[in-house]
């Protein structure tokens, strides 16, 4: 069999690492949910432990994939990808952390397909709470095709390629915006 279906909790683990009172940080470069939108930070704000904001929380590491649990139809959700000293996101995410042996680009890419997001933003907008969110098990319960390693790192490297290509064409546009 080439792949298998899973539940994203049988193959990767949530909010495994937390900033408590205990943590020798005396700074954190720290990202809320509204700062990230399809995988692109606007801004990351580095401020003294003692200003940070009380869900300045979660503890990222590379290859962590981020998920808004606020309206995820907003799409506030990236990976994180070479981070920077001492980052911290807010606990309006869930970070979600690959196992040895799973490509975190390709969970990455399926969890932000539009058809995973409309089915999240269906959950959210049933929820209980005063806005819609889902919740860490919602994420966790989210069944994934997953085919074998090589055929995962074969897909994740042109998704990865496709995503640097429009961002650095992205980035031509800007620059010649402010040419002309």
């Amino acid at each position: 069999m080439d792949h298998e279906i899973v539940k994203l909790k049988e193959i990767a683990d949530f909010n495994k690492e937390s900033m408590g009172k205990n943590s020798n940080y005396e700074f954190i470069n720290y990202l809320d949910t509204a700062n990230i939108t399809n995988g692109v930070i606007d801004t990351i704000v580095r401020m003294p432990v003692e200003e940070a904001p009380s869900r300045a929380k979660r503890i990222v590491h590379n290859n962590d994939i981020i998920y808004s649990t606020v309206r995820p139809n907003l799409c506030h959700y990236g990976i994180i990808d070479s981070p920077v000293e001492n980052m911290i996101v807010s606990t309006g995410f869930t970070v979600i952390s690959c196992k040895n042996g799973i490509n975190p680009y390709y969970v990455y890419n399926y969890l932000t397909q539009n058809d995973i997001t409309s089915q999240l933003h269906s959950i959210a907008e049933n929820s209980t709470s005063a806005y819609p969110s889902i919740k860490p098990s919602d994420l966790e319960s989210i069944e994934i095709n997953l085919p074998r390693l090589e055929i995962q790192n074969k897909i994740a490297k042109i998704l990865t390629d496709i995503d640097r290509k429009m961002k650095l064409n992205n980035e031509i546009n800007n620059n010649l915006c402010y040419i002309t």
